[in-house]
């Protein structure tokens, strides 16, 4: 049960807190995107490598995977609002610390703030969205608003800030951000109505110290394998840590009243294979996507605006099928939607890993692309039915919660895990090209000096002397372009492992395995996170 601050709503479908949530909303989804065509500006400006690339994305993502549901349960103890203008307030500050950023390392910084800013006003806007919707008919409404807005987010932000990279610089990439962000808080402050939660809710400090300890630990592993080995002391040791923090907050929240992770759902095979599908699946569409922006940038070159404008064209997909999504959700079961999106995505994943190298004409970029587009919404928005049908309807907010934190996950780990992929290989390809490739001794050792401090990305893009660029540049550039076309050919190999733990394990709608008294008395903690549900129903 929900409590609003005194006020009578008397058009709900019109109510201006459902507007303001998704003006907020799409400024969250602005900070999430921006990055995407600015990669080959940053490596140029900043000679950056690809671990350094990777280690940006993640700065910018991995708070939504670390604090979203903490932040929501903020926002239901000191009030939706508040959360939101805080969290605008986050964004309008890292857009001015990118908009002044002058090394990698106040880039990084700008990110991660964000990020926080995002993680902030994801849940809140959501919340305040379902709120104000009191009957299934303006809820609807509500949440395809919201939802909405978070495409239209995702187009704008490369968008614009491609426009603004090629007219200003790097720093002016960030200012539409700064703008929105203003403009959200001056709408929110006016016209959004204050709510919390009626229920007692409890911050999990434990949970969220253990799970940032295991993720970060996990995604440095990851991303500093692909540069130092995987057998390196520090990656093992990181990898210890991320093993012991994560065993120790899946007992942690086993055995919490109030815990940000459901355990206990994981009891049920259908819901197992659920979180599962959404983790690997999530990983496989965002390791896409920054696989494609990789290749079309520091690789291609690509201008900023061409880059962006792919994932312009994903973000078309969701707004096309709005109309029938839903339809098909209740028609069809979404165990077979689910696969088939899947399947879906795995076909534009191959196609473009075997798209000529250098590829860079939207024609030629545009079925695949298209492809990736249909198969993540539609296996988005199946997965969330999928996984709530697999669980009693008492436990649904529960499901829902622990749903999106793996989903997040996986959205964090998706470029780390294709860029390990990719540079592993790129790596040895590029050693093994310089050491075969019968090179005078001067030129030998000024690309081995490169590659030994940057990678094969250095190698391709240093300003070395045309002699020996036109020498070396190539076989990076061929060993880059394969080793992404083999991140994308893993990316299409989860997408299909993941059909097949749907096929074979999530064969059911309900859940086969009842939950304790006391499990499902832990059900009324959750009714936020069931909002959350029926909104990614709603955002086909």
């Amino acid at each position: 049960m929900l409590s609003t601050t005194p006020g009578a709503v008397t058009r709900p479908i019109h109510n201006p807190t459902i507007w303001v949530s998704a003006a907020a909303v799409l400024v969250a989804q602005m900070c999430l995107t921006v990055l995407a065509p600015l990669n080959d500006v940053i490596q140029s400006t900043y000679g950056a490598s690809a671990t350094q690339l990777t280690w940006l994305t993640a700065a910018v993502f991995a708070p939504t995977a670390l604090l979203e549901l903490n932040f929501g349960v903020l926002g239901d103890m000191f009030g939706r609002k508040k959360l939101m203008q805080i969290g605008l307030g986050f964004v309008a500050i890292g857009a001015v610390v990118g908009i002044f950023a002058d090394s990698l390392l106040m880039l990084a910084i700008a990110l991660v703030i964000l990020g926080l800013g995002a993680a902030t006003l994801l849940p809140s806007t959501l919340a305040s969205a379902a709120e104000f919707s009191p009957n299934a008919e303006s809820r609807a409404h509500a949440l395809s608003r919201w939802a909405i807005a978070i495409s239209i987010g995702a187009a704008v932000s490369p968008l614009l800030s491609a426009i603004m990279v090629q007219q200003t610089g790097l720093g002016g990439a960030f200012s539409p951000v700064l703008v929105a962000a203003v403009i959200a808080f001056v709408l929110v402050t006016r016209f959004a109505q204050e709510s919390r939660s009626a229920q007692k809710r409890a911050f999990d400090v434990p949970g969220q110290i253990l799970i940032i300890v295991g993720l970060l630990a996990f995604i440095f592993a990851i991303i500093h394998g692909s540069e130092a080995g995987f057998g390196s002391p520090e990656v093992i040791i990181s990898l210890a840590v991320a093993i012991v923090a994560l065993v120790v907050f899946a007992w942690v929240e086993f055995r919490s009243k109030n815990p940000m992770f459901q355990v206990r759902l994981f009891k049920i095979p259908a819901f197992a294979a659920a979180a599962a599908v959404g983790l690997l699946g999530m990983l496989s569409f965002m390791g896409t996507a920054y696989a494609m922006a990789i290749k079309l940038g520091p690789i291609a070159h690509a201008a900023p605006l061409m880059v962006a404008l792919p994932f312009v064209l994903i973000q078309l997909v969701p707004l096309v099928l709005a109309r029938w999504l839903p339809g098909l959700i209740h028609r069809i079961s979404p165990r077979t939607l689910l696969v088939f999106g899947l399947v879906i995505l795995a076909i534009g994943q191959v196609w473009l890993a075997v798209l000529a190298d250098g590829t860079t004409d939207l024609l030629a970029l545009a079925v695949p692309i298209l492809l990736l587009g249909v198969g993540f919404i539609v296996m988005f928005t199946s997965l969330t039915a999928a996984a709530v049908n697999s669980v009693s309807h008492e436990h649904i907010g529960m499901a829902s919660g622990a749903t999106s934190l793996v989903r997040e996950t996986g959205q964090t780990l998706g470029p780390a895990v294709v860029a390990a992929v990719a540079l592993g290989s790129a790596s040895a390809a590029t050693a093994n090209g310089l050491n075969s490739a019968d090179l005078p001794a001067e030129v030998a050792g000024v690309a081995n000096e490169v590659f030994t401090q940057g990678g094969p990305l250095a190698v391709a893009n240093a300003p070395l002397p045309e002699a020996i660029h036109d020498a070396v540049a190539p076989i990076a550039t061929a060993a880059l372009e394969h080793g992404f076309d083999l991140g994308l050919l893993t990316m299409a190999g989860l997408s299909i492992i993941s059909a097949l733990i749907v096929l074979i394990v999530m064969r059911g709608s309900a859940a086969t395995t009842p939950l304790s008294a006391d499990e499902t008395d832990l059900a009324e903690h959750h009714t936020s996170a069931a909002a959350q549900s029926t909104t990614e129903e709603k955002s086909a």
